[in-house]
């Protein structure tokens, strides 16, 4: 697998889990204040989904969201790589749709409250994002 497809698939998937992990996952790779704004909108993200305000994120407009978000990251990648901006497009969108239908019922299958599977989630998807950005920060001279 190419490097350029293995980050839309990584990120992709990071953005079905919380829609802004994979941003924070590149951001954490490239350094800078990115970081930190999206650090805080990931920790946005987290705290709201602990909410009811928060609708399922398989719904219309919550999954047309990660999908959105899912296409901007593919398609970061795809340009960093010099590959087909319209396959980073879509191969951002469609994993983040995948993952976040995937997500949500393997969440819904864990024997404990929406609210500790919502924290046990965050804790994945902090730890993939730190995990993508650790390994591939070389990528942008941080190593």
């Amino acid at each position: 697998m190419t490097p350029a497809l293995t980050d839309t698939l990584t990120l992709g998937a990071l953005t079905g889990m919380r829609s802004m992990s994979g941003p924070l996952a590149l951001a954490l790779r490239r350094g800078g204040v990115s970081e930190g704004v999206f650090g805080i909108m990931a920790a946005g993200e987290m705290l709201a989904d602990k909410t009811s305000l928060v609708g399922n994120r398989t719904d219309a407009v919550p999954l047309a969201g990660r999908a959105l978000v899912g296409a901007v990251v593919g398609a970061m990648i795809s340009r960093e790589h010099g590959t087909s901006l319209v396959a980073g497009l879509a191969l951002g969108a469609a994993t983040a749709v995948a993952a976040a239908h995937l997500a949500y019922r393997l969440r819904r299958r864990l024997p404990v409250s929406n609210v500790l599977g919502g924290i046990l989630e965050d804790g994945v998807a902090l730890g993939l994002a730190a995990s993508y950005a650790w390994r591939r920060r070389d990528a942008f001279g941080r190593g």
